[in-house]
């Protein structure tokens, strides 16, 4: 056995070296943050992941996606690890790690060149693009649909060797499972049918045959998710060019893979669109026609080892090279997770050409791209930093100006949020979220008339419910009651199920003393999130002026149960145990001795 083992770590020396390696590149995130882009919605903030609601899990939608099996993964991570930041990016971890296992299996399984596998495995395990797919804990999807991607081409290569019904069913099954992760998954019979050419060094009608079943599930998922981005908002309006420039854009995207791929240095979670000019256009268009033409000499040529490769990114490619615009990005590092791969052999055989020690190519390749990788891992400490590197290379990008404002707001670094908001409303003057959050600063600042200046702003260009909500406590702040009350009916006339304009509206009710009207809002607040402890605070209030005092310390009781540093909920509450003829001295003296002034005259009226 002890001399298997041997024989076992000698004949893949390399890629243990090389999984190791990678541990140690990603070990630091296991002390990193998760970031302030969608990991609260996805997982720390996200209740069906915390309370393992499948059925929740599965009939929901997030971040303009469906990926169930993903969002049950986040829920086992919780299960394990519950807010441990740690923990979760170590689950991302192990599915890149079992990743490069999968590739290098698959390589040699195609190309019976085992240095080939050395090199592709090296690359994608350490290649640096990889680090925001990784180390991005929302970011699951990509890596665990690309679990299930390569698992299912390791299962169809077992079924073109072994025609066995088993194998073909083991395919569709991992290739539902990762359309249910992420949707770019639907390119996977094309992958098939690329497989088939390569291994049979033919084009034929019959390899489209035994993938109309894949094909069809392609379809379907492939609308639902284009339903669920429309739904979500992710479909960009403002990327929505013309469709010759669209297809010129393509082109330009493609030549920038390449050159993050060759030389990945000033790598970003955000790249810059384009300003779309003429000469980008055609350089765009020229990289199209270029690779049509490598495609068409490859074909003629039978070179069929570089056509696999470069056909491999194209299709990976496809679905994000903004012809159906989507987000912000025109071209993205974790769009080039799976791409790699083609890449990786294309530099392969071009270094087979090289008369070097492949242990030496192996060892330059490793310390190139580890070194870069290991550099690009300090970035993604925490929030700030990773925006801060944003705007080092992009210093106009909206997204990081605004989102670094947030993290100051939440910091209560109130001046450094208002410079970003005041440099992202100035380079983005048509974004509404800009003057939206800057509105929302003012409110939190206690300078409501900004506020409204800021939301008015941000409703001249979108009609944004969370901004009438906004400025619905705004004048709300102000005392201007009609004002708000209007501006609260009119989103739950929108949305009806808006707890925040349902709070702001007892609020009002409740300072009118409509005191019926107000518990009916807390009500509705309540039962759309029960999370939250003003909401429980506030219906107390309300049920105390009914001299409803068991249901006001009910509700008081919620209120600490949510958050036990609620202090002012402690000096109500005793103030209902004084009307009830209870001891109100505890609730009293915890609520004096974190400073709630009004506690330290009632103790010391009812507790001498």
């Amino acid at each position: 056995m002890i001399v298997n083992l041997k024989n076992i770590i000698k004949e893949h020396l390399i890629i243990i070296s090389v999984l190791i390696i990678t541990c140690l590149v990603y070990s630091k995130f296991l002390f990193f943050n998760h970031i302030s882009w969608d990991d609260p919605e996805m997982v720390f903030k996200n209740k069906a992941v915390q309370a393992f609601d499948i059925k929740v899990l599965f009939t929901n939608h997030y971040v303009g996606n469906y990926i169930p099996i993903t969002m049950l993964v986040h829920a086992v991570a919780w299960l394990l690890f519950e807010n441990n930041d740690g923990g979760h990016h170590f689950i991302n971890i192990i599915f890149h790690l079992l990743n490069g296992i999968l590739v290098y299996l698959i390589t040699n399984k195609l190309f019976k060149l085992n240095w080939l596998a050395n090199i592709t495995c090296i690359v994608f395990l350490l290649h640096p693009l990889q680090i925001e797919s990784v180390g991005w804990i929302s970011e699951l999807k990509n890596v665990l649909s690309s679990t299930f991607l390569l698992l299912a081409i390791v299962s169809y290569l077992k079924f073109t060797t072994i025609k066995s019904q088993k194998n073909y069913l083991i395919t569709l099954l991992f290739f539902c499972l990762g359309c249910f992760s992420k949707s770019s998954v639907v390119v996977f019979p094309l992958i098939l049918i690329l497989i088939d050419m390569f291994q049979n060094k033919t084009v034929s009608i019959k390899f489209i045959i035994n993938k109309i079943p894949f094909l069809l599930i392609s379809i379907i998922i492939g609308l639902i998710n284009i339903k669920v981005q429309t739904a979500d908002l992710f479909i960009n309006h403002s990327h929505e060019f013309p469709y010759y420039q669209r297809i010129g854009l393509a082109g330009v995207a493609l030549l920038k893979y390449v050159f993050l791929f060759l030389w990945p240095i000033k790598l970003s979670v955000i790249y810059s669109y384009p300003d779309i000019k003429t000469h980008i256009i055609i350089i765009g268009y020229s990289i199209l026609i270029i690779l049509a033409g490598l495609i068409f000499y490859f074909i003629k040529q039978k070179k069929y080892n570089l056509l696999i490769g470069l056909l491999f990114i194209l299709l990976n490619l496809i679905l994000v090279l903004q012809l159906l615009p989507f987000g912000e990005c025109l071209y993205a590092d974790r769009y080039a997770y799976l791409p790699i791969i083609g890449f990786a052999w294309l530099l392969g055989f071009l270094i087979s050409k090289v008369n070097i020690s492949k242990t030496i190519i192996y060892a330059v390749i490793i310390l190139f791209f580890s070194s870069f990788s290991f550099n690009r891992t300090i970035k993604w400490k925490n929030a700030i930093s990773l925006y801060d590197d944003i705007l080092k290379n992009y210093p106009n990008q909206f997204i990081a100006l605004n989102s670094l404002g947030v993290e100051y707001m939440f910091a209560n670094n109130d001046l450094e949020a208002l410079n970003y908001f005041n440099k992202a409303t100035t380079v983005a003057p048509k974004n509404y979220k800009g003057f939206y959050n800057r509105g929302l600063l003012f409110l939190k600042m206690n300078k409501p008339d900004l506020a409204i200046k800021s939301f008015n702003q941000s409703l001249q260009l979108y009609n944004y419910s969370k901004a009438l909500v906004a400025r619905a406590s705004a004048y709300y702040t102000l005392n201007d009651l009609s004002k708000a009350i209007n501006d609260a009916n009119l989103v739950i006339s929108i949305e009806k199920n808006n707890a925040k304009a349902y709070f702001v509206l007892g609020n009002c009710y409740n300072d009118l003393n409509k005191l019926n009207e107000a518990i009916f809002a807390y009500n509705k607040c309540i039962e759309l999130n029960n999370d939250e402890p003003d909401f429980y605070f506030k219906r107390a209030i309300a049920q105390g002026k009914k001299q409803n005092f068991t249901a006001c310390i009910n509700d008081i009781n919620s209120c600490i149960n949510l958050n036990p540093n609620y202090y002012q909920a402690y000096y109500w509450r005793g103030v209902a145990k004084v009307n009830l003829k209870q001891s109100p001295c505890q609730d009293f003296k915890f609520a004096a001795q974190n400073n709630i002034e009004p506690a330290i005259n009632a103790l010391n009226k009812y507790c001498q």
